[in-house]
């Protein structure tokens, strides 16, 4: 009897933490905070991006067009980690969709795939929108300059190329938005 007692008692706790949103986005220490952004380029997947230097409008038949983080200086820069597969990120792609209506002309919100496919972030675009570059990252190496674990994870980079500030887990446009009153104001 007390057997079948912590069986049900452990297969409650189990449930109760494999449903529980650990994925709340904390703010998380970095070692690229108050240094500048990784010097990284890529091929750019979808997103008219017609507005900026680093990639002038959308691919012609066969063209690739590349986004250079560097060539976005002058403005915020927000970059997103995250992956078709990852239920997090599925819940905090409306807040990026914010953000990044907010920031249209002062700041440019790039998203790149983490542990997943060109194809599978084109249908993640597909279903759940986004007009900003989706930039493929096959070869990880984005992944690997930011040193990102899992998606989501977010970093926030400061006119002239600082980062300044790293999530672990979904935001929200409010609290991007609260960081960077912060830093403008200090």
């Amino acid at each position: 009897m007390a057997a079948l007692a912590f069986a049900a008692l452990a297969a409650a706790l189990i449930a109760v933490l494999a449903t529980r949103d650990q994925d709340d986005g904390n703010r998380v220490a970095s070692p690229l905070i108050g240094r500048q952004v990784p010097h990284v380029a890529g091929a750019v997947l979808t997103g008219p991006d017609a507005d900026g230097p680093a990639a002038a409008g959308p691919a012609a038949a066969g063209a690739v067009v590349r986004f250079d983080i560097d060539a976005d200086a002058d403005r915020w820069i927000l970059v997103n980690f995250f992956a078709s597969w990852c239920a997090p990120c599925r819940r905090e792609h409306p807040e990026l969709v914010e953000w990044s209506g907010r920031h249209r002309y002062d700041g440019r919100l790039v998203s790149v795939p983490f542990g997943d496919t060109d194809e599978g972030a084109i249908g993640f675009f597909d279903e759940f929108g986004g007009d900003w570059p989706l930039l493929s990252d096959a070869d990880a190496r984005w992944a690997v300059a930011f040193g990102v674990l899992r998606p989501p994870e977010s970093f926030l980079v400061a006119p002239g190329g600082t980062v300044v500030a790293r999530w672990q887990g979904r935001i929200t446009a409010d609290e991007v938005d609260r960081v960077i009153a912060a830093a403008t104001s200090a």
